[in-house]
């Protein structure tokens, strides 16, 4: 059953103009803890075009833009101040940031660069203004549940800076606008938000893929969530996370080598990524001779999958692959489940691992029957120790965000795979803008995140190269799989499959 929650999520109508939040908030000194939680707060362009944005905005001091592009930026080191990965986990090659210190760990020291200044769009003396576009009231698409824990993290994790001090004593404020899922409406966000934000966060957003010609137009640096392969051409946007298409290859690749299926079936969403990822991952099969003999094409808020789940059962593949949106696939499973039926290898797919307090929104079905391939590690402390980036994940949920969101209570940290690329990005911040001092600007930031490395502590270590940011060294070349399982104590939780994917 779905929790009252989110069973709203699913059956309500979603709509409405784009509404616009705000949070900004100060803490003491740098080390100082404590502080309240916060309160919580993407289709293709096919999408009927909604209303402009509306609703409230913060004031912002008006600096004249630097908007010079980019220029090429030689490698460089920051200080490894950060925590040791933990045994059997991946090594930051040289010139690597360090994952954020945990709390009770020292901090570098700002550089002495005289007093700052509204040096850019913005950034006032005392703050710097972040976006983010979310589709949080994307009811039908499960928007809620998907968008309201990312962007409560985010929060958590400006927080968790600001009560350190800031950034060279500047605060760190974000604008939050809700498309609904809407490119139209996703486009009159950014408008809105372009002339007072610094840059933008990762959110989910269908906006990314389209949004390429208006950032080379305003130059504002975009950190995203990695969904759309354009996104890593783009010179002024930064993936947090893989790409849907890469990962399809990867996932493709350990499940012929590891499972052997000799017949699949693969659901997609219905948008040129997800149609290419399935491309991909039927070349990549057909080069274990693994036939693919039937392929479904969902809707992002499509109201019933029971006739898809007819047609796999005709069609009797060995195993699944499923690339597509969490609303089609959680019905999916649903229906799935109502009719006593499932694939005999089961169900590979992207985008699926999370928090276990995400179990509900899958329902029984999933446990066991489903495995997915994620960016980054996940807390999983019964298996294996839990990683110096999740650990800050967990500390700073325990401490700032609580653990309850859109009807959600999750188990170890608040969110899902995307949540944790929002959350890995943000909090490197102060490693990303520290150096750049009094003087920071949209150029110098890109300049700052093209010449470094930064290591989130969750197994990946961030890297965008000058002229191609998907190019070698490649992100998210090793992935993770997850399958879901049954917790002691009867509740959802994950297990980590070996080996590791690898995309090549």
């Amino acid at each position: 059953m779905l929790t009252a929650g989110f069973a709203l999520a699913v059956a309500a109508c979603g709509g409405g103009s784009a509404s616009l939040s705000s949070t900004g908030t100060s803490g003491g000194g740098y080390g100082s803890s404590g502080g309240s939680a916060l309160a919580p707060q993407a289709p293709s362009s096919q999408q009927n075009p909604g209303s402009s944005v509306s609703g409230g905005s913060q004031s912002q001091s008006a600096p004249a833009a630097n908007n010079a592009a980019p220029a090429p930026a030689a490698p460089g080191n920051a200080a490894p101040n950060g925590a040791k990965p933990a045994a059997g986990l991946p090594v930051p090659p040289p010139g690597t940031v360090p994952a954020p210190p945990l709390p009770g760990q020292p901090h570098p020291a700002p550089p002495a660069s005289g007093a700052n200044l509204a040096s850019d769009v913005g950034v006032t003396a005392n703050s710097i203004t972040f976006g983010a576009i979310n589709l949080a009231s994307a009811t039908r698409s499960l928007g809620p549940v998907v968008s309201e824990p990312t962007q409560k993290i985010t929060e958590a994790a400006l927080t968790y800076i600001n009560n350190r001090g800031g950034i060279n004593g500047r605060k760190m404020q974000l604008l939050t606008c809700d498309d609904g899922g809407d490119v139209t409406r996703a486009r009159a966000c950014y408008e809105k938000l372009k002339t007072q934000v610094f840059a933008f966060l990762p959110a989910e957003t269908f906006l990314t893929d389209v949004i390429h010609p208006a950032l080379a137009q305003d130059h504002v640096p975009f950190m995203s969530w990695g969904w759309f392969q354009s996104e890593y051409t783009d010179p002024y946007m930064f993936p947090c996370h893989a790409n849907g298409i890469r990962e399809a290859s990867a996932l493709a690749k350990w499940v012929a080598e590891n499972k052997h299926p000799k017949t699949v079936g693969i659901m997609y969403l219905n948008v040129s990524e997800d149609i290419a990822a399935k491309d991909t991952a039927t070349k990549t099969l057909s080069q274990y001779g693994i036939k693919v003999v039937q392929n479904i094409s969902m809707e992002w808020d499509s109201p019933d999958e029971s006739q898809h789940v007819l047609s796999m059962r005709v069609a009797n593949p060995d195993a699944i692959f499923t690339f597509t949106w969490a609303a089609p696939l959680a019905k999916f499973f649903r229906d799935a489940g109502g009719q006593n039926w499932s694939p005999p290898l089961g169900y590979w797919s992207n985008h699926v691992t999370t928090d276990p307090g995400f179990g509900p929104v899958w329902g029984d079905y999933i446990r066991d029957h489903d495995a997915g391939i994620t960016s980054f590690l996940i807390p999983e402390p019964w298996q294996e120790p839990v990683s110096p980036g999740n650990l800050l994940w967990e500390q700073v949920t325990k401490q700032y965000s609580g653990y309850d969101v859109a009807g959600l209570h999750f188990k170890y940290a608040m969110g899902h795979h995307i949540s944790q690329a929002a959350f890995v990005c943000a909090i490197a911040l102060p490693q990303m803008i520290g150096p750049l001092g009094a003087n920071v600007t949209r150029t110098a930031f890109m300049q700052q995140l093209e010449a470094h490395q930064y290591d989130t502590g969750m197994g990946v270590v961030l890297k965008w190269p000058h002229g191609d940011h998907g190019q070698y060294p490649y992100s998210f070349n090793k992935e993770y799989i997850y399958q879901w399982i049954t917790s002691p104590d009867g509740g959802w939780e994950e297990k980590h499959l070996y080996p590791d994917p690898l995309y090549q």
